[in-house]
């Protein structure tokens, strides 16, 4: 039967019979060092794999450990624990720097710690690794918004609409449209918002206010009427 690899490698380089140590020949002498030579090898190319390996193992863990930090940082917004949150969004980014949901709910964080230069950078971030993220444009026209530039919040608004249609994204922008003095395009919005959510009070008693504005006082009374059931329940 033919040797088997393993054992041409353990004839190789297994330690010679005790008599024959130290070895008293060149060719012996010889032996030894091309043995010692082989296992240095050997165990350099074992160690090598060995280490390619983890770290193969932790580059391609990365997704699931920077899915981790941003959970646990989800999990502290609700209670508004912005700090701490932020530090695991900053770590989740670490991981995996292209990640867009991450960058909008930090910029989330940052925003409602008053940070806003922070916020819109993160916003624009998340913008620009996913176009389609409506949410960031929301904040970015709330940005706006609280700078008291209504002009660039219904732009981005209005991206956030073609991209996403919201009860919040036309709520807020009928908002701004009736700070203007513009009654019916925000009545239109406000009709939209009612469309995508018809239980959301807010959105009534915001129309019965642009529909007051514009002399139409039954529509008025229905509008608070049905806030008013809708609280009730």
């Amino acid at each position: 039967m033919p040797e088997s690899a393993f054992t041409r490698f353990w004839n190789s380089v297994k330690p010679p019979p005790a008599e024959s140590w130290p070895p008293r020949s060149p060719e012996e002498r010889d032996l030894r060092r091309r043995q010692r030579k082989l296992i240095l090898i050997t165990l350099s190319l074992v160690l090598a794999m060995a280490s390619g390996t983890a770290m193969y193992n932790y580059i391609s863990s990365a997704p699931q450990r920077a899915e981790k930090e941003y959970l646990e940082g989800m999990k502290l917004m609700s209670p508004g624990k912005y700090p701490d949150a932020i530090s695991h969004f900053n770590r989740a980014l670490e991981i995996k720097p292209q990640y867009p949901e991450v960058y909008l709910e930090r910029a989330n964080a940052h925003r409602m710690q008053g940070e806003m230069d922070l916020a819109l950078a993160d916003y624009q971030a998340a913008v620009n690794l996913n176009p389609s993220a409506a949410p960031a444009h929301n904040g970015i026209a709330m940005i706006y918004l609280e700078r008291h530039d209504p002009a660039h919040a219904i732009e981005e608004l209005t991206r956030s609409i073609s991209l996403q249609p919201t009860t919040d994204a036309y709520y807020q922008r009928g908002q701004i449209y009736e700070s203007q003095g513009e009654h019916q395009k925000a009545i239109d919005d406000y009709d939209r918002a009612i469309a995508e959510q018809r239980d959301a009070p807010f959105v009534y008693l915001a129309r019965a206010t642009a529909r007051h504005n514009l002399g139409d006082e039954e529509g008025a009374a229905a509008d608070r009427a049905t806030a008013q059931q809708i609280l009730n329940h």
